[in-house]
């Protein structure tokens, strides 16, 4: 290439490679104009023309300096540096040789034409980020001088405060991100707009949207004009629903250069802005420009003459991706997430996410490694609930399952069912094997309910948990890394489920006597005796390690040194238990922690994945809550769950002795007495299935550690932590492979598992990718207060903390913690904690359980909350009504 075609690349000579030269804009207009959709025509100003214009400034360095030293919390820093480099920026002529070269395509593409002057970003327009309307866009040039100015301001906007905001927040090295210039030819719109592929509110693929207005498309893009609304289903090519706006105003073009806003007459304001026909031709140039990207698209268009133009194309970034969740029959399928059943939303690397299909046997395809009922998408789990919905009674249990976990599941289910396409199939059925065992397994829980003695079946089955993770981990260690002992873990896997019918059963019916002995109590009880009915119960592993935490406490207090030296706890978990060793007194406190992390080591924050770091790993998050409740009351701990338990059996007592007074008083004495002899030993086992998973899946991270070592030395994976980022069938395979095949996809799913972080997952998706949207409501709820799920009664005041990472934050004594989720790596927070409220959740997820044991109030469900709450920002939290007031 000439120097000149480097500076300079006309749409014609432009694709999608050339994205580092002309920015994703660019690449998009070079694209379409080469499959042939109606781009006018025009030309790029590369990067390496940015780059000249930089180089001719003396003063860059010191910009790029100053920028990087920005952070996204100091906006006034912002503003004063961004109005500093656009001043200097401006007085920096464009160099010599990149004008020459304007200056000829100016004159080949004509002289007396008006051209739209606009950035193309190299971080623009992607999958993960969209740069979009961040730097400045000129309409109607005309002229040389007035094209080289634009094109000039054009680079000094990617220095307006919004973009260098925008950087700073998602971590985009501002020397990095470099300007392209489109320069095209001007459309003089009649009408113009934006057409989106999908529909970017419920996410509907085969929804197409249209929004139209008079004139230039600048006044809808700026919000000046609510503009025409139309939906098309893509399949049928049908309009579904059109809205006429009200368009008040309208920019046009002015003959010498620049645009006009014009008041539009009252007649015209109400008119429609599109004929069927032109939203039905557009619709179909939609389709095609998809159908060319593989994507759902963003697209700007213009009309005149009658003639479409294509303008611009990008994708959609706000969508939630969909490409696991195909219908495998063409028919509308039904998805819940996992991830809020197990309150934990974080995406999830391959190798996490592809344990599941191993662990759950119901649903199990021809292949070990598929579960036709278990689908991924976008880093995250979710299930097939279709043949539960479309069956009239399994549809109840769905409901009355997730609801559970979310107080809106029932409901946004039923929206995804009023779907057209689920309407009138046919009902399903389960299949012999899965009715078989449905049955077998409400048998064992109906006994265990009504008839088994339950005494002393806590202890058992943690004697028998115990043997079992031993004996597992000794056969594993039987084989050497490699194939086999891959292999060998894939075998255990398998046998975790049917382990789990061990008590499983009975924590079922544990958690049916609770519902019934709350539900019958209610007669005979004030609701705060019947709530503490089911609280402070034995054998809830969760509770017990809450509690262990606490007596590390006390311990820690017995030594004044060590005490201290808790005051001293810096970012390094391990190397300050190595010095804590060595102090005076430290020994009880040593001791108790290597029991506690010997029995709880496995836990961690979103301790589902894997790739996760466990306690025994990372034990500052345990050391961190330590450190808080040293400033607490010592033994406090204890003392509230004791007072927990003293609350319970005093509404046992009474309940004993107001139920058992008239004629039928003996058989509701015994009716109860049952139920509470099933709450007391069963009813805190909610949790041990979880347990046992961690603890089985920690041995299999160690081991799977060992091999991804051993990969690496062999050169079969670049690094030993890419072993995160293959699946199981994948990590079976490469000990047989070159390699290269497996390991070529890992880079990309890095990107793709950083992207999907970003995501928020909606709690029902349908394979449509539409997400239903239902919303709280509370009558009488103060404006503008949040609303959501409640889930532990009481009010509380207080001082919010926004807690996303428990690893790295942590919680003062007193404070209302704000989370995105909870597990049980979370629970240590809850010793601190004067109130919760959580993004997600019901009334049977972790932190509403927990919340109700530590007698907190809590609201769950509350979506958005770690975004519209700030810590430092004073609330009050009423777990009754689940409202949030912001103070």
């Amino acid at each position: 290439m000439t120097q000149h075609t480097t500076l300079i690349l006309p749409f014609s000579q432009i694709r999608a490679k050339d994205l580092p030269l002309v920015g994703g804009k660019g690449a998009n207009l070079g694209e379409m104009t080469h499959a042939g959709f109606p781009i006018p025509p025009g030309f790029c100003l590369t990067t390496i023309a940015f780059q000249q214009f930089m180089a001719a400034c003396p003063d860059a360095d010191e910009i790029y300096r100053l920028l990087d030293a920005v952070t996204p919390s100091d906006v006034e820093a912002v503003r004063r540096i961004g109005q500093q480099v656009r001043q200097t920026l401006l007085a920096v002529p464009v160099p010599p040789v990149v004008a020459t070269a304007v200056g000829q395509q100016w004159q080949q593409l004509g002289t007396n034409r008006a051209y739209a002057v606009r950035s193309s970003a190299t971080a623009e327009d992607l999958p993960d980020a969209s740069f979009a309307g961040q730097q400045d866009t000129y309409l109607n040039v005309i002229g040389e001088a007035a094209l080289l100015d634009a094109i000039r301001r054009c680079w000094v906007s990617l220095f307006t405060d919004r973009a260098i905001l925008y950087r700073s927040q998602n971590h985009f090295p501002h020397r990095e991100v470099q300007l392209s210039v489109v320069v095209q030819q001007m459309v003089m719109a009649e009408k113009s707009g934006i057409l989106f592929t999908a529909d970017p509110l419920t996410g509907h693929r085969h929804t197409l949207t249209i929004d139209a207005s008079f004139g230039l498309g600048e006044a809808l893009v700026s919000g000046l004009v609510s503009p025409d609304s139309y939906r098309v289903d893509k399949r049928a090519q049908t309009i579904i629903a059109r809205q006429i706006a009200d368009k008040q105003v309208a920019i046009f073009p002015e003959k010498e250069g620049g645009v006009r806003q014009e008041p539009l007459d009252p007649p015209r304001r109400n008119e429609t802005v599109l004929s069927d026909a032109q939203i039905l031709a557009l619709a179909e140039m939609g389709g095609r420009i998809e159908a060319h990207y593989g994507t759902p698209q963003d697209i700007e268009w213009a009309i005149t003459g009658g003639e479409i133009y294509l303008l611009q194309a990008r994708p959609i970034t706000s969508l939630y991706p969909i490409d696991g969740l195909q219908s495998p029959d063409a028919t509308l399928r039904i998805y819940f997430s996992i991830g809020h059943q197990q309150n934990m939303t974080r995406a999830m690397p391959p190798l996490s996410l592809s344990n599941f299909p191993l662990l759950i046997p119901i649903g199990r395809g021809r292949s070990r490694f598929e579960n036709a009922y278990i689908r991924f998408s976008g880093g995250r789990l979710f299930v097939d609930l279709t043949t539960l919905l479309r069956h009239p009674l399994l549809r109840r249990v769905a409901f009355g399952v997730t609801s559970q976990f979310d107080a809106l599941g029932p409901e946004t289910l039923r929206a995804a069912m009023q779907r057209p396409e689920f309407q009138g199939k046919r009902r399903a059925h389960l299949s012999l094997p899965a009715l078989k065992f449905v049955a077998g397994f409400m048998r064992q829980a109906l006994s265990a309910l009504w008839r088994q003695d339950l005494t002393g079946f806590v202890a058992r089955t943690n004697a028998l948990i115990d043997r079992f993770l031993e004996e597992t981990a000794r056969q594993l260690k039987t084989h050497p890394a490699g194939k086999a002992q891959i292999e060998a873990v894939l075998t255990q896997m398998a046998a975790i489920f049917p382990f789990f019918m061990n008590w499983v059963p009975q924590a079922l019916a544990g958690e049916m006597a609770k519902r019934l002995l709350t539900r019958l109590a209610c007669k005979w009880l004030e609701p705060d005796e019947v709530e503490a009915l089911t609280l402070g119960l034995p054998g809830n592993v969760v509770t017990e390690m809450n509690l262990a935490v606490g007596d590390l406490a006390d311990l820690a207090r017995q030594s004044p040194q060590l005490a201290a030296w808790f005051e001293q706890l810096g970012d390094d978990g391990r190397s300050w238990l190595e010095q804590a060793a060595q102090l005076e007194g430290s020994a009880p406190f040593m001791a108790a922690w290597e029991a506690f992390i010997e029995k709880y080591g496995a836990r961690g924050q979103a301790e589902i994945d894997i790739m996760m770091p466990r306690w025994s790993e990372e034990p500052l998050p345990v050391l961190q809550v330590i450190a808080g409740a040293l400033r607490q009351e010592a033994g406090s701990h204890r003392i509230q769950h004791h007072k927990l338990v003293q609350a319970r059996e005093a509404a046992v007592a009474r309940l004993l002795a107001t139920a058992g007074r008239g004629l039928l008083g003996g058989l509701r004495r015994r009716l109860f007495r049952r139920l509470v002899h099933v709450v007391t030993e069963v009813g805190g086992m909610r949790e041990h299935h979880k347990l046992v998973a961690v603890r089985f899946l920690q041995g299999v991270k160690e081991i799977l550690l060992q091999n991804a070592a051993a990969l690496a030395a062999a050169g079969k994976l670049a690094r030993p932590d890419d072993i995160w980022f293959l699946t199981w069938e994948e990590a079976v395979a490469i000990w047989e492979e070159d390699g290269e095949r497996v390991t070529a996809v890992i880079p990309q799913r890095r990107a793709d598992l950083a992207r999907y972080q970003k995501l928020t997952p909606p709690l029902v998706i349908t394979s449509d990718g539409e997400t239903p949207a239902v919303q709280y409501h509370v009558d009488d709820a103060p404006p503008g207060a949040l609303l959501g799920n409640p889930v532990s009664p009481g009010v509380v005041e207080g001082v919010v903390r926004v807690v996303r990472d428990p690893n790295t934050e942590t919680l003062n004594p007193g404070e209302i913690l704000v989370a995105p989720f909870t597990d049980p790596g979370w629970t240590p927070l809850f010793i601190n904690a004067a109130g919760l409220i959580m993004e997600v959740g019901g009334s049977l997820t972790h932190g509403s359980v927990v919340a109700r044991e530590y007698g907190i109030p809590a609201v769950v469900g509350v979506r958005g909350a770690t975004k519209t709450l700030q810590t430092g920002q004073r609330v009050r939290v009423d777990g009754s009504r689940g409202v949030i007031e912001i103070l």
